[in-house]
């Protein structure tokens, strides 16, 4: 007897067949699934948050217009390859200076609301914001490969393989690369509380 997955548990991949088969549904999921990590590496990398939902965006109509060509490997891995294409191609036309303490576009700092926690008194809040707000602006001090493998990792979640994948780097560079941004950023913070 065949049990019935529910969309919620079936896998990246099953989901995308599903779509590909006339379940909008099972897409609205997968956006969902990775709307925070992509989302937030979107912001971190361009450090506006009008440019990060314009390339979320695009993310998924390549995914949805590339849906029928998709054969099984990592969806995941997949889909940051296109996301970091979209980045370079971004780049490539714009150019911006990134810096993280960047106010975007509506006065906000968007990688900020995702590191505050809720439901935190005024007093750690301010705290954690002040802690954040180093954080971020060292973070923004990273040469471009080191933030990019930096944030993929802590904000995408993305285990270094995959990294690795969707850099098209060998995994020792993507290793190297994180232990260079953890290195350079403790550095950074330290002298930042002397």
């Amino acid at each position: 007897m065949n049990a019935v997955i529910p969309d919620e548990e079936k896998s990246d991949a099953d989901l995308l067949a599903d779509y590909v088969k006339g379940n909008v549904v099972a897409l609205d999921l997968l956006v969902e699934r990775y709307r925070q990590a992509l989302f937030s590496w979107f912001i971190g990398m361009t450090g506006s948050r009008s440019d990060a939902e314009d390339l979320f965006q695009e993310v998924w109509i390549r995914i949805i217009r590339n849906s029928d060509r998709f054969k099984n490997v990592s969806f995941r891995a997949w889909m940051w390859q296109i996301a970091r294409n979209l980045l370079i191609d971004f780049r490539r036309k714009r150019k911006p200076d990134v810096s993280l303490d960047m106010v975007d576009d509506e006065g906000d700092h968007p990688l900020l609301e995702t590191l505050v926690a809720p439901n935190a008194s005024p007093r750690e809040e301010a705290e954690r914001n002040d802690l954040a707000m180093r954080a971020m602006q060292a973070v923004g001090k990273l040469p471009a490969v080191q933030r990019e493998v930096f944030l993929m990792r802590t904000q995408g979640d993305l285990p270094f393989n995959e990294i690795a994948k969707a850099l098209k780097i060998p995994l020792n560079t993507a290793l190297g690369r994180m232990h260079d941004a953890t290195t350079r950023l403790k550095k950074l913070l330290m002298k930042e509380m002397e």
